[in-house]
């Protein structure tokens, strides 16, 4: 069984473990629709009832799949979540396919902050969904470019706020991989959860500074995504990746230039590897896996709502089940705090 938890102050519950969808669009490998729905269906068979999915995934495959597959199910067993910032855009030559492979040659994205430009984003997603309502609207990535900050507050917001006020949308949210601006949109008022990518989990704490007291003080709920980091968290090596960028030689630079989050000066892919090795080396002691750990950590602190867990497979799916109902000794996390492995302020119970 899958618990469930509230998001902001809202009438609204999502199970703690979310299907995350950017799988499904291509990335980084190409799954098939039969794979796709049979996937989905395994999700839905073990309790999964929140599907996050987003324009950009597949420039709207993901959307077009998760929507084939959900039209069949009763919408109020259901939480769905899309974004904007986005508009998918007619090309004869897709760049997307690049990263979402097996995605249309046909398609692509451009950023579109604008009032406009979410509300069409908005639209097309219901029709892809095929629904005439989405629970949870994420403003998606507008730290792409120095302009988007100011252009999301200016139109992007204004659009989200006048579908919530409508009842289209249940809650709004914002997805990032860094917490800084995220304080920033904070500020607004309007926000009820923030979906963070990679900066609440067992290897990288870094909310705990200053973005987790701003989300407890204005009833912010966090939905987390990258809980491994990109895959740190699973095998860490100089093979794996860390926020979408391999940890080799290059791995500061190529982050950097990614535009993800600009990486602080102590950071380097030895000082990742190094973290997480350890982390490995105690679960190892307790007879634990990596995984198994990373899955469960970040559900002690109860301003986190859900994990968004990427996943293209059945065999996936009930894996990361298995993995978050698995018992872990409450002497372990002690132990990683004992050992700062883990940020002293961590919730571990």
């Amino acid at each position: 069984m899958i618990k469930k938890r509230k998001i902001g102050n809202l009438d609204l519950f999502v199970t703690e473990i979310a299907m995350g969808t950017a799988p499904l669009g291509g990335w980084p490998i190409a799954v098939d629709e039969n794979k796709a729905l049979e996937t989905l269906e395994t999700a839905w068979n073990n309790g999964i009832r929140y599907f996050d999915t987003a324009p950009l995934y597949g420039s709207g495959m993901a959307e077009l799949r998760v929507g084939k597959f959900l039209k069949n199910k009763k919408r109020e067993e259901f939480v769905i979540s899309s974004k904007v910032g986005r508009i998918i855009i007619d090309t004869d030559n897709s760049k997307a396919t690049e990263k979402f492979i097996g995605s249309p040659n046909d398609k692509d994205s451009n950023f579109d902050f604008s009032y406009d430009g979410v509300m069409k984003s908005f639209e097309d997603s219901l029709h892809r969904l095929q629904v005439n309502k989405i629970d949870i609207l994420h403003l998606h990535d507008p730290d792409n470019h120095p302009d988007h900050f100011e252009q999301a507050r200016s139109g992007a917001i204004k659009a989200m706020i006048k579908l919530k006020d409508e009842g289209l949308v249940k809650a709004l949210g914002c997805g990032l991989n860094q917490n800084e601006m995220l304080i920033e949109f904070a500020k607004e008022g309007c926000f009820d959860c923030f979906l963070l990518a990679g900066r609440y989990t067992l290897l990288d704490q870094t909310s705990l500074d200053a973005l987790m007291p701003v989300c407890e003080n204005n009833n912010i709920s966090l939905i987390l995504g990258g809980v491994f980091n990109s895959g740190i968290l699973i095998n860490p090596s100089p093979e794996s990746y860390f926020d979408y960028a391999k940890l080799d030689s290059n791995w500061f630079e190529n982050l950097s230039k990614s535009l993800v989050r600009i990486p602080k000066d102590f950071e380097s892919a030895e000082y990742w590897l190094n973290k997480a090795n350890n982390i490995k080396n105690a679960c190892e002691n307790f007879d634990i896996s990596l995984k198994n750990a990373a899955i469960q950590f970040p559900y002690f602190n109860n301003t986190v709502s859900t994990c968004i867990l990427g996943m293209n497979s059945s065999n996936q799916v009930i894996e990361n089940i298995e993995d978050y109902n698995k018992k872990i000794p409450s002497n372990f996390w002690q132990y990683l705090k004992d050992e700062k492995l883990i940020d002293g302020r961590s919730k571990i119970k």
